[in-house]
Order: structure tokens, then C-alpha cells, then sequence
């Protein structure tokens, strides 16, 4: 059977990384190239990169309009005025393709064409104003209207992960966001097949009306590189590690990891790489709990380094507050076989109970509990992907 001629397409593409979405990309087209596969990625274009490249025998096309940083409130505007009007532009332009895969939810739009079109829902854009599913940033949503919308927004700090400020009170900005996530919605019905990222993710979109008949559960695809990098200074011999990964926002709930950790005793470290809005406010934190000596804030760390983390850390914390679809994390913990403790909310309930934790007491007991060597086999690259080239094959016949 002939191969299907590919096209993703991404928001942002490496160089331009702002989170673990660009990545999963990059990764796919790569290995999709390796396997035979004619893939093109149609992606935004940014100063200083081509308009059109070809790398790792990926035909890359840097024509879309949108924001330079989405974690800015200001650029999560013009993304949401200059964005999905270009996708559906640049779509229709480039034309050939038996297969325009939708990489984002942010890019999902309506086009005619006789391509069959695929998305993989990484992300609440369809089914959340905010784009987080996180009702009144207490709990994960169930469904939005416009009254819900509005008593949620005003009680809410985020949009996204990006802060809003007195935004939140403004209705024009109410319109601007809630326009565009009924537009999102209604671009599901013209979707063909969907690939969930959890059953979390593949939940939401069978609320929403899509029949299981349409969707597919594939994990991304995560390659870790397996480097000998080290990080100079840190003195870790002899010492429990326990480590969190991802940017210092308030919902990605490391106050929780440090009031945890404090109850921890004996030869323990805690690692935190990451930089972020929060930052200040942790690191005043671990002085009030009195384990300043005992938390280590790492800053930003480059991929390249993110290996040593996971090699010299016994546990691996993903303290989320908010219903993350299902984060890298626990694939790259799985791939260096270490334990993951994640909070009980959106897709970490695809893990295996005992790596699962309640609340913060439930995460201190766990921390003292769980054996260094239990690892549990969620990374498989090779099956994922070929999961992906068999539901491309399957609507190409």
C-alpha cells in the first residue's frame, strides 16, 4: 500500500520551543520521515528562521501568523486574531497532501479539502475558554456555557498558563476568548479521526459528541537523549533525591512539593528545575518551612542537561494542580526506570495507583514509601508510532 503524503501542523516548531508540544512535533516528523513517510510541517515563521527548509527529511514550510510567546498574554491575543485565519490560508495553499494532521487544538480549523484530516488533542482549546479546564482554578471543568464562562474567568488567575491580571474583568476580553473556543468547537465536526493523548483527553472528547469510533489513544512520542552531560556544583552523593521538572507557575503546584518535602527527614534533597512567575515566592517558602538548605532551585535548565536530573533522582514529582492532558514527564521518568509520584487529576490518572497521590499528606507518605526501583512501562516510541502509521494507512486505502 502506497504511503500517505503528510502534513502536520504545528503553532511552533524547534528552534522555537516553549514547551513539551514543540518537542512531541519535532519527534514525530522525524521518526515519521525515517519510516517512509513524505512528511511536510507547516509551522509559524519567526525573524531569523527560513521560510522553507528541509531537515531530518522533514520539508518544513515557516508561513503561519501568530504570537511570539504564548506565555504572554499580549501574543495570546495576536494569536488569537492572526492564528486560525492563516492555518486555513496556508492549508489551502499547499495542496496534495492525503493526510493534514492538526498538531495543536489551537490549530484545528474548517478547510475543504479532499485530504482527510486527523488532530491530536494535547490541549483544552475546544473545550475550554481558557484553555485549561480548570474551573475557577479549583477543579477540572465538565463543560462551559457562557454564564459558567463568566463566573469562572472572574475567580480565575490564568488563561492558559498565562496570568491575566485585571483582564479578568474586562468583557471585551471575555468576547476575545469565548468567540474563538466556539469557533474551536465547532472545527471538531470536521475532523476525521482524533488521537487522544490519555483516556482523560480521549473522556473529554466523547463528552463533547465524538463516538470512541473516532479516536485513537497514542502517547506521544518522547526520545530522551541518554547523554553523559553533568551538571558541575551539585553535591547529590549519599543523599534521597527527589526532583520536579516545568516552568514555576502556580498550577503547576511545586508549593505542594515543598510543604511535602518538609516533612521528609533525614539525608534529602529536593531539586527544582524550572524558572518561572512563582519562583520568588517557593524559594520564600522553603525559607518559611525551614528547608532552604535542603531545596535546590536548578533555574532553567537546557535539554541537554535534563538527563542527569532523571539519573540522580530516586523520585520524580509531578505535582500539577490543574488537569494537565498527560505531561513528557512521566514517559522520560519511565525511560531512566524512576518512580513518578503525580497528583490525581486530569491525564496523570493514566499512571498505576500506587504512583498516584491525593493531597499533600498523601504525597509525604508516598515519598517515604515507594522503592526506588519501581518503574512501570508507559514509554514504548516504536509501538506509538506505528500506531500513528497504521490509523494514517487505515483512512488512506
Amino acid at each position: 500500500m502506497k504511503n500517505p503524503k503528510v502534513l502536520l501542523v504545528s503553532e511552533y516548531f524547534p528552534p522555537k520551543i516553549f514547551g513539551g508540544g514543540e518537542i512531541s512535533a519535532y519527534l514525530l516528523a522525524k521518526n515519521l520521515a525515517k519510516s517512509g513517510i513524505d512528511v511536510s510541517v507547516l509551522s509559524s515563521k519567526f525573524p531569523g528562521l527560513k521560510d522553507f527548509e528541509e531537515r531530518d527529511g522533514i520539508k518544513i514550510y515557516r508561513r503561519l501568523k501568530t504570537g511570539k510567546n504564548p506565555s504572554s498574554v499580549f501574543s495570546n491575543l495576536q494569536r488569537m486574531l492572526f492564528f486560525r485565519k492563516s492555518v486555513r490560508k496556508e492549508t489551502r495553499k499547499l495542496k496534495g497532501f492525503d493526510i493534514i494532521h492538526f498538531l495543536n487544538t489551537t490549530s484545528i480549523v474548517k478547510i475543504k479539502t479532499k485530504a482527510k484530516k486527523f488532530a491530536t488533542i494535547n490541549g483544552y482549546a475546544p473545550f475550554c475558554p481558557k484553555n485549561n479546564l480548570f474551573y475557577k482554578e479549583k477543579s477540572a471543568c465538565d463543560g462551559c456555557n457562557p454564564a459558567k464562562f463568566m463566573s469562572c474567568i472572574v475567580n480565575s488567575q490564568y488563561v492558559g498558563k498565562s496570568r491575566i491580571g485585571w483582564l479578568k474583568y474586562n468583557p471585551i476580553f471575555w468576547a476575545a476568548i469565548y468567540l474563538p473556543y466556539v469557533a474551536r468547537r465547532n472545527a471538531l465536526k470536521s475532523v476525521d479521526k482524533f488521537i487522544a493523548i490519555s483516556d482523560f483527553v480521549k473522556g473529554i472528547l466523547m463528552k463533547h459528541g465524538v463516538p470512541a469510533s473516532k479516536i485513537a489513544k497514542i502517547y506521544n512520542i518522547a526520545e530522551i537523549p541518554n547523554n553523559n552531560l553533568e551538571i558541575k556544583g551539585l553535591k547529590l552523593k549519599n543523599k534521597k533525591v527527589i526532583s520536579t521538572i516545568g516552568t514555576l507557575d502556580k498550577i503547576k503546584g511545586v508549593d505542594v512539593a515543598l510543604k511535602a518535602f518538609s516533612k521528609i527527614k533525614g539525608n534529602a534533597v529536593l531539586l527544582i528545575a524550572g524558572e518561572g512567575p512563582e519562583k520568588s515566592r517557593l524559594i520564600a517558602l522553603a525559607e518559611e518551612l525551614k528547608i532552604k538548605d535542603k531545596v535546590i532551585f536548578l533555574g532553567k535548565i537546557d535539554q541537554r542537561y535534563i538527563p542527569f536530573i532523571y539519573k540522580n533522582s530516586d523520585i520524580i514529582l509531578l505535582p500539577s494542580l490543574w488537569p494537565e492532558p498527560f505531561s513528557r514527564v512521566p514517559m522520560e521518568a519511565a525511560f531512566f526506570k524512576k518512580p513518578i509520584l503525580a497528583s490525581a487529576i486530569g491525564g496523570n490518572l493514566d499512571l498505576p495507583d500506587k504512583f498516584i497521590f491525593k493531597n499533600e499528606k498523601e504525597l509525604a507518605e508516598k515519598m517515604l514509601k515507594i522503592q526506588t526501583h519501581q518503574n512501570f512501562s508507559i514509554y514504548k516510541p516504536e509501538s506509538n508510532l506505528k500506531k500513528i502509521i497504521d490509523l494514517y494507512l487505515s483512512v488512506n486505502r
